[in-house]
Order: C-alpha cells, then structure tokens, then sequence
C-alpha cells in the first residue's frame, strides 16, 4: 500500500462528542440552531457564521449566506488552514428548478511542472504552489446564484480584515506552533507581529490591512484582479523568487467548471454529490453502494453491533482507491474494473463486497478461513435560505498550517499544497485540475433537500459515511448521527489498512470482536486522534414543518457553530 499517499484535509473546528457504546448515554437530537427562514452552519469560524446570517437576512440566498460565511472564515483563522489562494467546491439545490449543480474550483497544476515528484517537501519551495481556485469558485457561484451585489457578500470579510477582530484561543495556539515559519520570512511575521515585535496572542485585535485591501479590489473589480490583476503579478514574482514554475499564463487559463453532480439512490432518498473531476463524489457513491451490499440493518446499530462496525470500517477503506493510479489499481484485483466509470455500478460494488466477505479485497480485513461475521476530517460550511435553495460549501488547503513556506502575496496565505501530493500532480499533468477528496453533498426525497453535508478534517470520507448511514439505513435523527463515534483515518502501510478509532469510544468486546474476525484496530488518545478524524456539518429540513435545523458537534473546546432565523 505505499504505492500512495493519503493527503489530509487539514484543519477542523469540532471534537465529536463521546457515546458510549452501550447506550446508558444517548446521543442529544437538540439542533445547534434552527429557523423558518433560514440556517447557517460552519465547522468554524462564530463571526464568520453570523456574517452569513445577516447576508441571509440582507435577502441574499443561500449560495450569498455561504459565500459570505467562507470568505468570513478565512479572516478569522489567519488564512492558516483555509486561504482565498485554496480550493472550494459546492453543490447547490436550486429551488427555482428542481435542479442540483456541482462547482468544481480546484487547484491546477503548473503547465511549467515536469518533474513533480521532486518538489520539495517539509522546507520552503515555490514549486509547493498550485494554481488557486478558491476566489475564481466564489466568483463563479456568486455570478450564477448569488442575488446580493458582490460587494455587500465581501463586505463581513473586509470589515472583519480591516477593522480586526479578537486573537481566538485556537489561533494563538497556531501562532505559538507555527511561530518558525511565520518567522522566515521578514514580510509575513511583519502580519502576526505587534509594533513591539511580539506575535499577537489571545484576546489581541488582529488587524489584516492588506487582506482587507485586496479583498476590496475583488469586491470592486471581481475574481479577475487575482488572476490577471495586480495580485496576479505579485503571485507569480513571489511564487517565481521562491522557485516556483506558476506563470501568469497559468493563472489566465484558470477556470473553474460547473458539472452535473453524481448521483445514487439509497433507501428511498437521492444523494447529489461532486462529479467527476474530483474523487470524493466516486468514493461516495461506491461507498453507497457496499452499504447496500453489507445492509448494516440486519447486525444491529453500529455502535452496538461488532458486525456493523466491521463493514463500516471496510466500506471505509475503499476512499483509497481515489489516490492510487490506474497502473497499481489493475494489480489489486483482476477482473474488476476499477476505473472511476465502474466504481459508480452496482455491480462493481457487488464484486467487490464478494472479494470483501472472501478475504481476498487487498483494502480489507484478511479474514480467517473459519471466520463468521461477530455479533450482533478545512472548513466546511451548510446554508438553506427562504426560497428553499442549499448550499454545501467545502474549501481548503489540502495541507498543514500556512504550510511550511510562509508565503502571503497582498494579505493572502499560499499554500504548499503540491508538497504533500506530488503522485497526484504527477498524474494530473501539467496545467491539468487536481482531484481532491472533498465532498459537500446534497441529499433529497422525492424531489426536495431534506439534508445538506459538508464535512472536512483527515477522515472526512468516514465521518460522512457514518452521518449518511446513521440517518438513512437507522433513521436516527442527524443531530445523534453527528453525536455518534466514528472510525478515524484508516492507517495505510505495507499490509493490510489498520482501522483507527478514538479511546474509550467503542466498548472494548466489541472492538475484540472485530479483531477477531481479521481487522486490526488501533486506539489513539484524543490529541493523536485530531489529526485523523473527520468533523462533519448539516443543515436537515423537515419536510413536514419546513423548519431548517443547523446540525454539527456541540461540545466544547471547539463546536460546530449555527445560527438561524
């Protein structure tokens, strides 16, 4: 399995709280917000979640509320884990058609980038920049569903910029931990530095001018001014001075694509999720799929049941096969069709779940010959507006803090987003769009959204599988779903993947269980975790009351954050 390397969606703004598997605590069904007329939810960002509302009270739709919110979360978190240099995809409901859009705003690679897989990795290099597609996304949204002027969608982020606003506890812990690349360059620790040449530290007003001004002149100019403006050439001169190959010919050509979403049926309710040109929306789908294969139903609920919880885990390594080539793909399993094209039947699902039950699927458990089955993780950011419209927002760096370059052109972080997935680049191509594992979704009964999802951090592909599985083969109320434990990140190795959960999450009979019948399992404390779990938030509407529910983690230190009206 080290024919490929796993990228983390990194960073998160909510701790899933704690169900003990034997039930004598029930997981609270209480919404973290809701409304008549409209919902915000975000996996960070408080300020950023209010500006989104008050965007919907404005009378802007929901693809306005969401736009607002993301910009929003940039400024708050210091451009460290989301950046207006990143990545955004969206999957819209449009209520005045029926219909569901997928926004692909991905990175693309350098048309100059031939040999990727010497980019450097863990120090400074300009060739770690992709070509951002996070402010073009916005643009593009905005220009098709938006109804508000796009000053009035910019405004929160650049008051928010300019004006300041409180160093939170979780940004002054990233400052003191990445206080050595914000250092290395005299240009970027000038932006976390007061006048006495200490870093800002909690409870501080955090000024960005520069944000704010560049943000001002897309406001006014629109996405062009990052892509063929004055941004652009500062972009590529500092890109170009730390080694870079993007030219602003690449970022001329840069367009982001609107698409038909993907879609499956399970259990009476559609899910629209991202198309094609990212892997999420195929890893989803398949994933889909091998429930129906495994109906978890019939061994009980997963957090009781060591049979469910085994398939869970299974059907959750499958996201692998999103990041290994054609080449390798062929060598896992012969006679199965493993192109994204054949991942999304049935059928393919049915080959694969057979190989599954045999031992014989190289992502899952080797399982004994006697074997029976035992007993009975970015910011993401959900919005339903009055009209009826959902907006399911997820936008990223795809990499560590500021990443390890420490590079910011007009107030902008840029990320080293190709340090960490060099295969990936490799196989895109030059000047081609990059895959990424995102995948806001929109789920929906006969006809209607009932549930919009969006979720990050390193195991986002299983937090929204359990969410979906919970809600729609249990019919639990999404609110426990998002209480409920999770598997985490699988560990990808030389073997077999390694399934990982939380301490003291899953009773350990049950994990024993498991065990057994051939899936290792490995428990991590809550900090270690962090890094593999996935943070999920939803927006859910009773199709009954019309009443949109704001839905996400609210236990402390850092909870999902909602507001509605």
């Amino acid at each position: 399995m080290n024919h490929f390397r796993l990228a983390l969606i990194v960073l998160t703004a909510s701790v899933p709280a704690r169900l003990l598997a034997d039930d004598k605590i029930a997981p609270d069904t209480k919404p973290i917000a809701e409304g008549k007329n409209g919902v915000v939810v975000g996996t960070s960002g408080p300020t950023a979640v209010r500006a989104g509302l008050d965007v919907l009270k404005k009378g802007g739709t929901a693809a306005d509320a969401a736009l607002a919110t993301a910009l929003a979360q940039v400024v708050e978190c210091g451009g460290s884990y989301v950046s207006n240099a990143g990545i955004l995809g969206l999957v819209y409901f449009d209520a005045a058609t029926g219909k569901v859009h997928y926004l692909n705003a991905g990175y693309n690679t350098p048309l100059g980038e031939t040999d990727p897989l010497t980019i450097p990795r863990g120090k400074p290099s300009g060739r770690s920049a992709l070509v951002p597609g996070f402010m073009a996304g916005v643009q593009a949204a905005h220009d098709r569903f938006g109804k508000l002027p796009r000053k009035d969608v910019f405004q929160p982020a650049v008051c928010m910029a300019g004006d300041g606003i409180p160093v939170s506890p979780m940004l002054a812990r990233f400052l003191t931990s990445r206080r050595d690349v914000l250092s290395r360059l005299p240009d970027t620790k000038r932006l976390f530095t007061k006048p006495d040449g200490s870093f800002y530290q909690q409870g501080d007003l955090f000024r960005q001018p520069e944000l704010a001004r560049t943000l001002s002149q897309v406001a006014e100019k629109g996405a062009a001014y990052m892509y063929t403006g004055e941004w652009a050439q500062q972009f590529v001169t500092a890109v170009q001075k730390e080694g870079g190959k993007i030219t602003l010919d690449d970022l001329k050509k840069y367009s982001p694509t609107w698409e038909a979403p993907l879609r499956v049926t399970h259990r009476g309710h559609e899910l629209c999720v991202p198309g094609f040109s990212g892997s999420g929306g195929v890893s989803m789908i398949e994933a889909m799929h091998l429930l129906a294969e495994a109906d978890l139903p019939r061994h009980g609920r997963y957090p009781d049941s060591p049979a469910s919880l085994f398939w869970l885990m299974q059907i959750g390594h499958c996201q692998a096969l999103g990041f290994v080539g054609p080449d390798v793909l062929k060598t896992w399993a012969p006679g199965i069709d493993l192109s994204p094209e054949s991942r999304l039947k049935r059928e393919t699902a049915a080959a694969i779940f057979k190989q599954m039950r045999d031992g014989q699927w190289p992502l899952s458990a080797k399982r004994p010959t006697d074997a029976k089955d035992p007993p009975g993780h970015s910011d993401g950011v959900v919005v339903a507006d009055r009209w009826g419209n959902v907006a399911a927002v997820t936008h990223s760096i795809n990499t560590v803090l500021w990443g390890d370059t420490g590079l910011f052109v007009g107030g902008v972080s840029i990320p080293d987003s190709a340090a960490i997935q060099p295969d990936a680049v490799k196989r895109a191509g030059p000047g081609k769009r990059l895959p990424d594992p995102m995948c806001p979704l929109v789920v929906l009964k006969d006809g209607k959204p009932v549930l919009g999802s969006s979720a990050i951090g390193g195991g986002l592909h299983q937090k929204t599988l359990q969410v979906l599985s919970c809600v729609l083969d249990y019919q639990m109320d999404p609110q426990a779903a998002v209480e409920s434990p999770t598997p985490l990140l699988p560990r990808f190795g030389a073997g077999r993947p390694v399934a990982r959960v939380q301490k003291d999450h899953f009773a350990r009979k049950q994990l024993d269980a498991v065990v057994a019948v051939g899936q290792p399992v490995e428990e991590v404390g809550v900090t270690e975790a962090g890094a593999f779990r996935g943070y999920w938030v939803g927006v859910h509407i009773d199709p009954t009351t019309g009443t949109r529910r704001a839905i996400g983690t609210r236990k402390p230190p850092l909870p999902s954050l909602g507001e509605g009206y």
